[in-house]
C-alpha cells in the first residue's frame, strides 16, 4: 500500500493512493490509521482523482529520530570525528530533529545566512514505526516493528556541524546544524513493509540540477535497519508512526568542502557534488519507496 496525507479544507485524512486514484478516509491522521492496524480500505470515504487533490507529507512526529555516520564512503569524504562514531562495540551517532523542521512537499528551501552558509543535502531511507513496539527490542524481532518507509532528505548546515579546534581535534554539533526551517523532507507516500521486495538491497540516488551526485545501495549500511531500531529502542518506547531517518552515503557537498576536511571523492558515476545555491532542483530517489523534489530559493 501506498498511504498519504490529504489536505481538505484545512483538515489533514488519511488516504489510500492507487495509482493516479485516492481513496480518502474520514480518519484524521495517518498515524491514527497505522497505530491500531485499520485497513483503510474498509473505513468510511470517498474516491477522487489524485490531480483533484492537496497532498501533505504523510505524517508530522513531533520529532524524528537521525543516525548518521553510517555508509563507508560518506566516511572516507571527509573528516572523522575525533571521538569516533559508530566503531564496534561503540554507540550509534543519535540526533533529533523536531517536526518543526519538517516541510511541506511543495516549499522550497529558503536559504538564509541565520541558517548557515554551507547548506548540505543528504537523501537517506526512512524507517516508519508500526505498533507493538517495546523497551529494549532485540535486533531480530526490530524489523517486524517497521510499518513502512519513506525517502527522506536530512538538510545540515555543515558550517554550523562542524567544529575544528586548534590543536588539530575536531568534533561535530548535531543541534542546531540540523534544526531549521525546512531542514527535514520526505517523500509523498508511506510504502508499506510488505510491499518492499528487500529493504536491504535498495539504490539510493540523489541527483541536483538533473546531473547524479549520490548513487550506493542500502546493501552498504554500516548497521542494519534492525540494529538501528534496536538502539533507539534501549532508550525510548517507539510509537506507531515514528520516524527514524538513518544516514547518507558519500557524494555530499562536505565531501569537496577542504576548508571542513573533505577529501574530494566522487562515487563511480557521479559528478563532484556542492552546496546548494538558490535556483538548485534536488531530486532524491529510492528505488520501490518514490523520490523527493524540491527547489531552493
Amino acid at each position: 500500500m501506498k498511504l498519504v496525507s490529504v489536505i481538505e479544507q484545512g483538515a489533514r485524512r488519511a488516504a489510500l493512493l492507487d495509482g493516479e486514484e485516492l481513496f480518502v478516509s474520514d480518519v484524521a491522521e495517518l498515524k491514527s490509521v497505522i497505530a491500531q492496524g485499520l485497513d483503510i480500505r474498509k473505513l468510511p470515504g470517498r474516491w477522487r482523482p489524485l490531480a483533484q487533490s492537496v497532498l501533505d507529507v504523510p505524517l508530522r512526529p513531533g520529532a524524528v529520530l537521525g543516525t548518521g555516520s553510517n555508509y563507508r564512503d560518506h566516511l572516507d569524504e571527509r573528516i572523522a570525528a575525533s571521538d569516533g562514531m559508530n566503531a564496534p562495540r561503540r554507540e550509534l551517532e543519535f540526533f533529533v530533529k523536531t517536526g518543526g523542521t519538517i516541510a511541506a512537499l511543495a516549499d522550497p528551501m529558503r536559504l538564509h545566512p541565520s541558517i548557515g552558509s554551507k547548506i548540505d543535502q543528504e537523501t537517506e531511507l526512512a524507517l516508519v514505526m508500526g505498533p507493538g513496539c517495546k523497551r529494549g527490542m532485540s535486533e531480530q524481532e526490530s524489523l517486524d516493528r517497521v510499518f513502512g518507509y519513506l525517502v527522506a532528505n536530512d538538510l545540515t548546515a555543515r558550517d554550523r556541524q562542524v567544529r575544528l579546534l586548534s590543536d588539530g581535534s575536531n568534533f561535530m554539533v548535531l543541534g542546531a546544524s540540523k534544526n531549521f526551517d525546512g531542514a527535514t523532507r520526505f517523500s509523498s507516500y508511506v510504502v508499506s513493509a510488505d510491499e518492499v521486495t528487500d529493504v536491504n538491497n535498495l539504490r539510493l540516488t540523489t541527483y541536483l540540477n538533473g546531473e547524479l551526485k549520490q548513487d550506493n545501495s542500502t546493501r552498504n549500511l554500516i548497521n542494519s535497519f534492525a540494529r538501528i531500531i534496536s538502539f533507539f529502542s534501549q532508550m525510548l518506547t517507539l510509537d506507531a508512526g515514528d520516524v527514524i531517518i538513518t544516514g547518507t552515503p558519500g557524494g555530499t557537498g562536505w565531501g569537496q568542502d577542504a576548508a571542513l576536511g573533505g577529501k574530494g571523492y566522487v562515487p563511480p558515476g557521479c559528478t563532484p557534488s556542492r552546496y546548494l545555491q538558490p535556483g538548485d532542483e534536488v531530486r532524491s530517489v529510492i528505488e520501490q519507496l518514490g523520490e523527493i523534489v524540491f527547489r531552493t530559493e
